[in-house]
């Protein structure tokens, strides 16, 4: 009963904003649309990001080309991030990090840079790359 009381004092003082809190930070982390090809995971050029969902939509529809054996087959999804860094070289092309912003991408770069010199922070709104290894 004590239990009951307390929760019931907590929930109607105001203490338990929880659900606000989270609603919050859920409207803060952006989303994007990625117009996206499975089969050219490898370059991040032909995968561009969109602010809005009708935005990507319209890039497939204009870009898809099922019926060549070499084109392309995009789907829409939702992505949470703008940028990658890549360790991109004659072997691997690996995404090892993602966020939404370039100093915390370049911060990556600079911490793992003596341990590979082959990464790449690559902006999917923009298409531009940076090889920024110190």
């Amino acid at each position: 009963m004590k239990k009951t009381l307390l929760l019931a004092a907590i929930l109607t003082s105001g203490g338990c904003t929880h659900t606000e809190k989270s609603a919050e930070v859920k409207s803060m982390i952006p989303i994007y649309y990625q117009a996206y090809d499975e089969g050219w995971y490898s370059d991040p050029s032909i995968n561009p990001i969109f602010d809005e969902e009708w935005e990507a939509k319209d890039y497939v529809n204009r870009n898809s080309m099922n019926e060549i054996e070499s084109g392309h087959s995009y789907v829409v999804r939702v992505i949470n991030h703008r940028y990658e860094v890549r360790q991109v070289n004659d072997e691997d092309d690996d995404i090892l990090h993602i966020t939404n912003n370039f100093n915390d991408a370049y911060e990556y770069v600079v911490e793992y840079s003596s341990a590979h010199s082959d990464l790449i922070i690559f902006d999917l709104k923009t298409g531009e790359y940076h090889e920024e290894t110190p």
